[in-house]
Formats: structure tokens, sequence, C-alpha cells
């Protein structure tokens, strides 16, 4: 009988390692692994894939080795390699590279418990137990060797689940014979070279697979449980059964302490934290004191597709095979698959495919910033883990991302006494395979203004492509429609996104490496930008754009930067020096401009004299509470002892004074403190989100009828990306100006640039300087606004005086305030005021908080334009909140229609593979 097993044993090894073999080298390495080396090369993929992929091929390779160098006699050794190191370890990688995903600390402790037991079994299978010179090692190899009896009986438990249905389906599908078809149907239509000789292999390993997976589960235990069991007694009879026994326990009690706490999901309670909302200040203290545990739960369930297989709720499969293959009733099916998922739970999500969403919105109500934008390497690291495409926009997971080369960056300025035409001009080149969006959010002076927009594929100015300023709207539209990966063509959106803040995005970067096609035109291989603007002069020299956010762009030191024809070198990781200096003093001159829509704009320069703080003025300090004001605290403070200083808090309306409105996110109530002295900034619990809007409302509500010279509202960055596309704002009974601390937002929703504008508000980050800005404005007539060192007028022609000074290079500059001052004399809540608006923009062609800039290359992009600006909702646009609509992984345990569960077993156990990399390429 000895001859049949060892015949058997020589059979198995080696019938299974020629076909994986072949497997591998045909069929892996040529279509897995030459595109996911070259993705880890490019940074889209983690090293840990690439290395599980070499680990796989070389298992079979080197088993073999030592199969034929070392147990070429031995078949007893051979079956054992086999069983015990080669078949765990390949099952494990191809887990690990096709269906696990970013691991946890309990997926973590079951996949490193498994690399120390097949460890363990491959010393015990070529060294035995160590000798008795070695003591330490003989500890190491019996608390090894325990922790091997445990795996070996719960990987026998687990796969055992498989091991009958498999069974029972395979004789049944031989029987049938009607599995060959679809089988040849997926290799003939996965368009790989000699179909039949894979079709042949296939038959091979799915006989072999049969043979690994039904008799696997007990040969796993008895193969492990037997090599535990043996050196244990060798090291009791050594060291004795007490410390035997100790050390036995200690590691049955340490690995059952720790698989069951780390069951414990961190997504449980935070959900329990934030069920209900807090009622009081002190509620909401105890929340925030438990920031760092609700925010690993809440990352944890958004991110819960790509770290867990499948959920509880979901993992239906092990049902699906015992009722449909084996006619087991439900009830019995159900307790199989609640005993499945109990040994599964490190792998199984304990929730409900709703949790991502409901973490999202819990994340963004209780720490008032998007999740995505926030936790960014969390994120960004899950998306990698399981070949998931980012979109192809550049969102907020592309942050500082560095995909995008900035390859030269030049600056020319022309100037013309106190004021001066800039242009910037770059060049880009994409660092990756794919094509890709570059994104700048930048601010300008308030009096500057954006007169041109350009693209090109070379540095030929008379081949790039022109801008057209269309509503923002339809601009916005047509953009967002070119932006895919298939048939990518040039755009580029400029936008107004503030009183000073501004948008640019364009695309497509052409990927890296292109290929020429020889007798073609040559295809573009990096993108040019051209951006000009007009603005006014300051003491320190000529104002650059002011960087706030950059996605997928990045620049080094080896970037050239020119300015003026001369390279220069910047500091640090500037995109742009804040100043570049003039070439002499600059002196502010007046100016007027006669506009042909029957207006003169005059611009004169301010002296420090001219300037002045308000008096008998009584305002309305409304205060954002939300949780990421908590963090300016310091600037709060010295906001409100400026107040103080300047009499706004001593209750005497004969001098300033100042009401202070407290927003609050839902479940706190608003305040009113009409005296400031009473407040104390360090009591306050800064909790939750709430937006602009929203703090108007319950600001209205609480005022009565109280009369105020000014609104002001403080806040800090806020989150844009939070707002919604909500055009209305309730009114204010003055002009609004918000004041950031801690620095300006990136955009503005429109509602509130309208609100803004229309009640002749706006933006700064300094009390004092708006203030003054607005006291000012008061004290002079027909102002439109106090910017810059200037004050800027707006007169109608009939009523000016007539002067022969008339500049017309600054009738951009002019028009940008005529959109200004005009904003404030109608109501911009009609097509047909904001097409007269618009109108003004086009004609000057400047960008303007309704109009924005947009290169189009050809007349289907030129026709769709045409086509969005002529609906109603021209001037409609949406928020970009940036964020990426993540694909959800593939649920390996859920089965869609039970009817077809035998042929997902067979899948899984015979093709997965294969569709796998079809589906990758």
């Amino acid at each position: 009988m000895k001859w049949f097993w060892d015949i058997s044993f020589y059979g198995i090894f080696w019938l299974w390692n020629l076909t994986f073999l072949m497997l591998v080298y045909v069929g892996i390495l040529p279509y897995v692994g030459v595109p996911l080396f070259q993705a880890t090369l490019t940074g889209d993929i983690p090293t840990e894939f690439s290395l599980t992929l070499v680990t796989l091929i070389a298992i079979p390779t080197i088993c073999s080795i030592i199969g034929g160098w070392r147990f070429i006699k031995q078949p007893l050794q051979l079956i054992r390699l086999f069983y015990g190191v080669e078949a765990p370890l390949f099952v494990l990688c191809l887990l690990r590279l096709f269906v696990i995903r970013e691991l946890t600390s309990a997926s973590s402790q079951i996949l490193i418990t498994t690399g120390v037991c097949i460890a363990a079994f491959t010393g015990e299978l070529f060294w035995g137990y160590a000798s008795r010179r070695k003591s330490s090692l003989q500890w190491i190899q019996m608390l090894a060797h325990t922790l091997m009896l445990i795996f070996g009986i719960y990987a026998g438990a687990v796969l055992l689940f498989y091991a009958l249905p498999l069974a029972v389906f395979l004789l049944q599908a031989f029987i049938k014979f009607a599995w060959v078809q679809p089988l040849w149907d997926v290799l003939y239509h996965s368009a790989f070279v000699g179909g039949l000789l894979l079709l042949l292999t296939w038959l091979a390993i799915l006989g072999f697979s049969a043979t690994l997976f039904i008799a696997m589960p007990s040969v796993l235990t008895a193969m492990y449980v037997h090599s535990g069991a043996k050196i244990l007694r060798v090291f009791a009879s050594e060291h004795g059964k007490n410390k035997t026994f100790a050390g036995v326990g200690a590691v049955f009690v340490a690995f059952a302490v720790t698989f069951v706490s780390l069951q414990q999901q961190p997504q449980v309670l935070a959900f329990s934290l934030l069920a209900n909302t807090p009622k009081n200040d002190s509620d909401r203290q105890t929340l925030v004191a438990k920031s760092e545990q609700i925010r690993t739960g809440l990352v944890n369930a958004y991110l819960s597709s790509y770290r867990y297989l499948s959920s509880k709720q979901e993992n239906n499969h092990i049902r699906a095979m015992y009722e449909h293959v084996l006619g087991l009733d439900k009830s019995a099916a159900d307790g199989l698959q609640a005993t499945y998922n109990f040994l599964m739970s490190p792998f199984l999500y304990n929730g409900s495919d709703k949790d991502p969403a409901k973490a999202e919105k819990l994340y963004a109500d209780f720490f008032d910033t998007p999740l995505q934008k926030a936790e960014k390497t969390a994120v960004s690291h899950a998306v990698q883990s399981t070949f998931n495409e980012q979109e192809v926009k550049a969102g907020l997971l592309n942050i500082n991302e560095k995909k995008v080369l900035l390859v030269s960056q030049q600056v020319t300025v022309k100037e013309h006494g106190d004021w001066a035409d800039v242009e910037l001009y770059e060049v880009y080149k994409n660092q990756t395979p794919e094509v890709q969006e570059v994104f700048y959010s930048f601010s300008l002076p308030e009096s500057a203004v954006i007169t041109g927009l350009y693209l090109g594929d070379t540095n030929k100015l008379d081949q790039r492509f022109r801008f057209v300023v269309s509503p923002r709207g339809a601009a916005q539209k047509v953009y967002n429609s070119q932006v895919r990966r298939s048939r990518p063509i040039d755009p580029a959106l400029l936008e107004q996104v503030g009183p000073r803040h501004y948008r640019l995005r364009a695309f497509p970067i052409p990927p890296k490496n292109v290929q020429q096609i020889v007798g073609q035109p040559p295809l573009p291989t990096e993108m040019h930008l051209w951006l000009t603007y007009k603005v006014l002069g300051q003491d320190l020299g000529w104002e650059m754009p002011d960087l706030g956010e950059r996605r997928n762009i990045f620049w080094t030191n080896q970037t050239k930067r020119i300015r003026n024809g001369k390279e220069i070198g910047l500091k640090d990781d500037a995109w742009l020096e804040k100043f570049i200096p003039a070439s002499g003093k600059i002196q502010p001159v007046s100016h007027e401009v006669n506009l042909e829509e029957g207006y003169k704009i005059l611009a004169k320069p301010l002296s420090r004299q001219d300037y002045t703080l308000p008096k008998h003025q009584r305002i309305a300090v409304v205060l954002d509470t939300s949780r990421s004001m908590g963090e300016h605290l310091k600037e709060l403070a010295q906001t409100l002892s400026w107040l103080k200083k300047h009499g706004f808090s001593d209750n005497d309306l004969t001098n300033n004074d100042a009401d202070l409105y407290l927003s609050v996110s839902p479940g706190a109530v608003p305040k009113r403190l009409d005296d400031l002295q009473q407040f104390q900034p360090e009591k306050v619990t800064f909790y939750g989100t709430i937006q602009p809007q929203e703090m108007l409302t319950q600001f209205n509500n609480l005022r009565g009828d109280t009369a105020y010279d000014v609104v002001l509202l403080l806040s800090d960055e806020g989150s844009y990306e939070l707002s919604k596309n909500d055009k209305t704002v309730p009114d204010t009974p003055a002009p609004l100006w918000m004041i950031h601390l801690g620095g300006l937002p990136g955009a503005y929703n429109d509602g509130i640039i309208k609100s803004l504008q229309d009640s002749g508000g706006g933006v700064g980050v300094d009390i004092s300087e708006v203030l003054q800005r607005i006291a000012t404005k008061s004290a002079l007539s027909n102002v439109v606004s106090v910017v810059n060192g200037y004050a800027w007028y707006l007169q109608t022609l009939d009523t000016a005086i007539a002067t022969s000074n008339q500049q017309d290079d600054l009738l951009p500059l002019a028009a940008r305030q005529l959109i200004l001052g005009l904003s404030k004399k109608i109501k911009l809540d009609n097509l047909k005021t904001l097409d007269a608006i618009h109108a003004v923009a086009k004609k000057y062609k400047i960008v303007s908080p309704y109009s924005s800039m947009l290169v189009l290359v050809n007349d289907e992009q030129r026709q769709l334009l045409k086509a969005a600006e002529a609906q109603s909702d021209r001037f409609d646009r949406k928020v970009e909140n940036g964020k990426e609509n993540l694909s959800k992984p593939i649920n390996p345990l859920k089965v869609s229609v039970p009817e077809a569960s035998g042929g997902w077993l067979l899948g899984v156990s015979a093709i997965a593979l294969f569709i796998l990399v079809k589906r990758r390429r």
C-alpha cells in the first residue's frame, strides 16, 4: 500500500506544480505582473502588492526546486511541503492580491498568525526540533507550534465550509459536463494566446483544485496539529509539563483575548456617541473630548468596503451554497452562515452598506470639514489598496498631489506708471500614465482684473487657443462635460469665486510617455498656459497671485523661474513671490475712464490722513461657533479686544456700540449679547458645522427691529465644500462684511457672493482694516469701493465733470468697478439684469463674479457652449465640492442570485483569477 501513497504524493506535488508554473509564467506574470510593476513604479499601487505578486510567482518555483533537490526521494516530506507550506502560501498570496484589501488590526492578526505558523511548520519540516544547546529557540518553537495548533483548527474549520459543497458541486458538474462550454467562452474571449493549451491547463488546475480544496481542510489541520503536538511532546520531555502547560496556556489566552478585542470595530462606538444631538454644552464638551474615537470610527465606516471583504448583513454565500447545492433548509443554512461569520469576523464589517454615506455626513457635521479633505491620506491609501481608479477631475484627494510637474514659469510685467499688465506663463508636464487636471485656487487684490487666459500645446503664440467670456453657469457646465479620461480635449476654466478669489482649472495634461505615430502630426506632450491681469501698484511693487490651494500640480528646484527675462530662484515651496519689485518708486495718480454704458469711473489715491475709523456706529457682530473656529481663539480674543478698546463695548450709543450674536449648529440655541464685556470666548464650546446662510438666518431671528450700520460676520476659512447650491441668502439690514480669522477661504458659494455685493459689503482678515475701509467709504460720496489705497467713484456721464483725461488702457479695471457698482444699484435676481451685467464683462473681456473665462478648442465645444448659454440656468453655478465618487469594490462574499451560487462557487475556484486580470486590463 505504501507504493500507492508514494505515487499519489509524487503525482499531486509534481502535476500541481507543473500546471501552476505554466499558469504563473504564461498567465499571471505577463498579464498581471507587468502592469502591476508599472503601476508600482508610478506610485499608483502600494509596493506591498508587487511584493505579494513576486512572492506568488516565487512560491511554486522555489518549492519545485526544493522538492527536486531536497525531497526527491521523500514523498511524505514532499506532500508535507505541498500542503503545509506551498499551498497555504499560494492561497494566502492570491487572497492578498485579489481579495483582501486594506488591512485592519483584526485581519492583520490573522495574516500574521498565518505567516508565523507557516514559518514554524517550515522550520520543523527542514530541521525538526531545535537542539538542546538552543534553549531560547526551543521556547520560541514551542510557542509558535502552540499557535500552529490554534491556527490549524481555525483554518481547517473555515475551509471545511467550502469543502463539502464544492465536492458535491464538482461531482454534479462532472456528471453533467456542462461547465466546459462556459469555461471555453471565458478563455476564448480573454484573448490569450494559446487558448487550447490554456484550456487544458485550466482543466488540470480544476481537477487539482478540487483535490486541494476538498482535502486541504482535513490534511492541513492534521499536519499542523500533528506537527504542533510533536514539538510540544518533545518540549515537555525536556522542560517538564508545567512549563509546557504554562506556555500553551499563555498563547491560547493571548490569542483569544487579542482575537476578541480586535473585533470591537470603532464605528459602533462612534455611531452610538453621535446617535443623539447633544442638548447642552456639557454634552458637546463630552463629545469633543472623544474626538479621536469618533474620527477613527467614522473613517472606518466610510472606508468599510475597502477594509473588509463584506458586511455581515451582505455576506450570504455560505447560506446560498448549502441551500442550493446541498438542499439544507433555511434555518440550518442560517446557522452555518452565523458560525462562518463568527470565524471570519476579522474580515467582515459590523454594519450596513449605508454606513459610508452616514459616516461622511456625521464627519462633516461634527468636524466641520469634508471627510475626504481631512482624511485624504487614509482615503487615498484605501483606494490604492483596491486598484480603484480615481476620477479624472482634480478633487479633494488630489490636494498637494505630485502628478503634474511645473516645468517652467515666466512672469512678465509691463509697467504703466502706477499700474501694470502682468502675464503669467506656465508649462506643465504630466508624470503619470493618465491624463490629469491641474487646479489652482488663488486670490488677487480686489482692484485687480483678469484680462486673458490661453492654452497651447507649444510655446507658439500664434497657435494657442484663446478664451471666451461666458455666463458662469454655462462655462462651468461645458467645462465639466469635457473633463473625462476617454477622448479628452483641451479646455480651461477661470472663475471668480469671491471678491478677490479665483479658481483656475486646466485639462488634459497629456500623459507621460506619449507614443508618437509615424506619418501623423506629433501628439502634444505638455501643456502651455497663459494668464494675464491688470493690477495697481503698491509700496512693495506689483502683487502676484496668492496661492490658496493646488491639486495635482507641483514644482521642484529644477523648475525654471523667469522674471522679466531673467532667471531667478525661489525659496521654500512657493508658487510665486508675493510681490515683484517695480523698476522705480510707484507714484499713485488719479485716473478716470469714460465707459460707453454712460458711466465714468474715477480712481483717486488716498493718503493716510484720508482714512478714518467709525464714529457713532452701531454694528452687529455675528460669531461663528462651528468646530473649526475653536482653533482661532487667539485671533478672536484680539478682535474682541480691539472692539473694546475703540468704544464698541461701553453701551454708549453716542460713541460706537456692538451687539454680539452667537450662531450655533443644530441642537443648541443661538444667543444675543448686547454687552461685549459679558462674553468670554474661552468658555464657548465650538462644535459642529454651520454655514453663513444659517448664521444670518439666526441673526435675523434674534435681531428684531434693531437697526445696524454694519453687520460683521466673524468666521474662519470655513468649509466651502460643505456649502449648498443655494442662491438665496437672508437679507441683512446693513452692508455684510465677512472677517476671516486665520486666512481667507478658497471660495464662496454664489449666494454669499450675491449677498456681499448686493449689500455693499466685502471680506477681510483684520477687523481694524475692515472698519477703516467702511468708515472711509461712508465719509466719501458716490464711492464704489475703497481698496488698495484708492477710492473708486462711479458717476453718470451727464453729471460728471467733462475732462480730457480719458485712459482707454484702464477700461478693464474700470469695467470691474462698474460691475461692482451696478450690482448695488440693480437687483440681480432675474436673467435680464444678469445678462446686462454679463454684457459688460463680455464687452471688456474680463472675469467677474457672474462671468467666467473658458478656453475652447473645437467646434463641438463651441456648440455645447452656445446651447448652454441659451438655457435659463446659464448663471446657475454649482458648488465644486471636490468630492470623489469612489466606486465600491466588489463584494466576493455576496450572492445576488441564489440560483447562481453553484456558478459562483465554480468561478471562485477556477476562473476568478483570469476574469480579474481581464477586468484590471
